[in-house]
């Protein structure tokens, strides 16, 4: 039997071969190209990455050579105003004087306590010899000369010097030298005055700053790039990496305020960056290994590599793939020919379910009220399933009645809401899974057939169930849509992923629904915190101006009292910081109270002997409301000075008890303090009325209408306050 072929079968087989392989041929290039465009593209984000590696890296280290520089310099600043300070107080002194006087003693040690990074204050006479130190008194024997910050200011004025870094004599400890030139009667030498400054408060600072692997951090002049400070530090605190002075100096000679350098140090390669501190010859230089870009690029390289190699073998696939079917689209034209009309059937239903999907997202996403959109949800799932009923149980309150559709004929919503959906479909309520129940039974008969609900006479039953989830991004199950049919197996996998599109614009409408109330509870919240801020300036605008009026009083009633310049300084200097102690506990209370003890302990803790046995404070807990803690601040300030200067404080065997109560008043609280003195030089009455007495009098009586009663007995002074205090407002109660 032969067989013949049609010639037009024929010439068509013979044009498609030659198209089909030119189309496998254009394939292979395109995947060639493709190949070598992963590559091309590999090798620029590799060499790009690296660039902007070294980049950022260049740029933390001019950064953090800026900010230490002006942190250094406003520190050196600071330190140069503490030696001016220091040169004031000893004005018109002697060294002998200087050396014997404690009060200085006190002073100059005040000033090193306000200021964390500093050691010790030191004065040394023209000979280097040791005349005060804020870190003992009496002052201990130790000398200056041959330190640098001292020979250098010994010829001529050098300013503010910076030392070398050095191993205390008296501390032990490394630090370096800051001076300044003590000028004598007719401009000649006459000593110096000196900080040591903490090289651990360098450290501690500079190792908050997060910089790469083998960063190093210095502090150096420029002079003879001597290193003052390094981070990280020295084993032994002085044995710093050396400077490559000659890179550095050439470096200076482009740039003398800052800029970035590469240079040799211990064998390896580093690039850095310096920064001039203020006006003074000195650098911070912050620099790190040259090749510090490598690891963090190989990291990165080695991820993009994978993901190009992935790419690589993914695009030769599909290639080899693509090629192949080339070849087989002539077979596959026939058999996609015939499917064509049986798509385009299933088409237009699924394209009528999509409009219906469009239709509701639409509706959805111009509606934020939480019913509608339940109601909408439930109308598009009814429609979209072929129900007959749907209902919406909500994961907020499932155990209340269902959010039901209104397409239920003859009464199937009573149908639904008569079964135990929350047992029927536990797995959609609990787990998040979608529940399909083709035929609804409530047992098994003896010889296992399934049985089914048994209804009322004449009233429809449901045999199909669907229950799809509603979950949010979260993971949560925000509610449960439920679909009914009278008819077993009514519902299809293809409802199932209609009904989980819906679900997932479902979830988005109700998100949106619950930001939009989030977002109105916040606007509230938003207000009501502005309203609590304006509250707060006013209230911060008030108390500054009561301390600059209070500032002002003490200024004019110390004047008025003083006896010299010298008398008139000290009696307001610790006015002021008395002044400054209590504030310090308002602003932890955020200006509304401060305790009484703890303004007490601050002003009697410098009095108090070894075994805490001088001082005796005795009473209950009071909060101080603002209006008082000032007033009754300085008053203790006042009878504390006192104390020290005339009354018991003033000798070894003194001491001082205090002791309060407080017990509740009609508008607040009433305290009755009491100070007593004993053990000190006899007392008798003031001959005139000092700052002290006009302070209790006057201040206490005007501001608090306080009653005070002071008895000048001969074995001590005795001093009896009494006043009411109203409690400090709120800063809510504007609100």
């Amino acid at each position: 039997m032969q067989f013949h072929t049609r010639p037009e079968t024929v010439s068509l087989s013979k044009k498609s071969r030659p198209r089909s392989l030119a189309r496998g041929r254009l394939t292979l290039a395109m995947g060639l190209f493709g190949v070598a465009f992963i590559l091309v593209t590999f090798g620029y984000i590799a060499w790009e990455q690296r660039n902007r590696l070294i980049q950022r890296n260049e740029d933390d280290l001019r950064n953090a050579a800026f900010f230490l520089a002006d942190h250094t310099a406003r520190l050196l600043e600071v330190t140069d105003l503490t030696l001016k300070q220091a040169t004031a107080l000893i004005q018109g002194q002697s060294w002998d004087q200087v050396e014997g006087s404690r009060p200085l003693w006190q002073q100059i040690r005040a000033v090193r306590e306000a200021l964390p990074y500093i050691e010790d204050v030191w004065l040394n006479d023209a000979s280097g010899r040791l005349r005060l130190t804020s870190a003992a008194f009496p002052t201990p024997s130790s000398n200056a000369t041959g330190r640098d910050a001292f020979e250098a200011q010994v010829s001529a004025d050098r300013g503010l010097f910076v030392g070398e870094p050095i191993l205390g004599r008296v501390t032990k400890a490394p630090t370096f030298m800051l001076s300044r030139r003590l000028q004598g009667t007719g401009g000649g030498f006459d000593g110096i005055a000196s900080v040591t400054v903490s090289l651990s408060y360098f450290y501690d600072y500079w190792s908050k700053l997060r910089m790469p692997k083998g960063s190093r951090i210095v502090l150096m002049r420029a002079s003879d790039a001597s290193v003052i400070a390094q981070h990280p530090p020295p084993p032994d605190g002085l044995s710093f990496a050396p400077i490559d002075k000659a890179a550095f100096d050439r470096a200076l000679d482009a740039s003398a305020q800052s800029g970035l350098y590469a240079f040799l140090s211990m064998g390896g390669e580093r690039i850095g960056a310096y920064h001039r501190v203020g006006a003074m010859p000195l650098y911070i230089n912050v620099s790190m290994p040259q090749d510090a870009y490598w690891t963090p690029w190989f990291v990165q390289t080695r991820l993009y590599g994978a993901f190009a190699l992935i790419a690589l073998l993914a695009l030769t696939a599909l290639t080899a793939l693509a090629s192949q079917q080339v070849h087989e689209q002539a077979a596959n034209a026939a058999l996609l020919e015939r499917q064509v009309a049986l798509r385009t059937s299933e088409l237009r239903t699924e394209t009528a379910a999509l409009e219906t999907l469009n239709r509701t997202g639409s509706a959805l996403a111009a509606e934020l009220d939480l019913d509608r959109i339940v109601q909408t949800v439930v109308d598009a799932g009814v429609e979209l399933s072929g129900a007959q009923f749907g209902a919406f149980f909500c994961g907020a309150s499932q155990d209340g009645p269902p959010h039901e559709s209104g397409f239920a004929p003859g009464g199937s919503g009573q149908a639904l809401s008569g079964l135990d959906i929350r047992n029927l479909c536990a797995p959609a309520f609990t787990q998040g899974k979608t529940v399909r129940l083709d035929t609804i039974t409530v047992g098994k008969s003896p010889d296992g057939m399934p049985l089914a609900t048994d209804p009322a006479p004449g009233a429809p039953q449901i045999r199909s169930i669907l229950a799809v989830p509603v979950l949010l991004r979260t993971g949560e199950i925000h509610g449960v849509l439920v679909f009914g049919h009278e008819r077993p197996g009514a519902f299809s996998p293809r409802s199932e992923h209609l009904l989980a599109g819906l679900t997932a614009q479902a979830a988005i409408a109700l998100e949106n629904s619950r930001l939009y109330r989030n977002a109105q509870n916040e606007i509230e919240e938003r207000k009501q915190a502005q309203t609590r801020q304006s509250l707060l300036i006013r209230e911060l605008h008030h108390r500054v101006k009561n301390t600059l009026a209070t500032v002002q009083a003490v200024v004019g009633a110390t004047a008025r009292s003083a006896l010299s310049i010298d008398d008139f300084y000290q009696a307001f200097v610790g006015r002021i910081i008395s002044l400054a102690n209590t504030h310090s506990l308002l602003t932890e209370a955020v200006w509304q109270t401060a305790p009484l003890r703890g303004i007490m302990e601050k002003e009697l803790r410098p009095y108090n002997d070894a075994r805490g046995e001088r001082i005796s404070l005795n009473g209950p807990p009071v909060e101080l409301p603002s209006e008082a803690a000032v007033p009754i601040g300085m008053a203790i300030h006042e009878l504390t000075t006192n104390a020290a200067k005339y009354g018991a404080l003033s000798v070894p065997g003194g001491k001082v008890a205090i002791s309060w109560e407080a017990e509740p008043a009609g508008e607040g609280t009433r305290l009755k303090l009491v100070w007593e003195e004993r053990g000190g030089p006899e007392v008798s009455a003031p001959t005139r009325q000092g700052f002290g007495s006009r302070l209790l009098h006057r201040v206490l009586a005007t501001q608090l209408n306080a009653r005070v009663d002071m008895d000048f007995r001969p074995e001590g002074l005795r001093v009896a306050i009494e006043a009411v205090l109203k409690p400090a407002p709120s800063a809510e109660a504007g609100i």
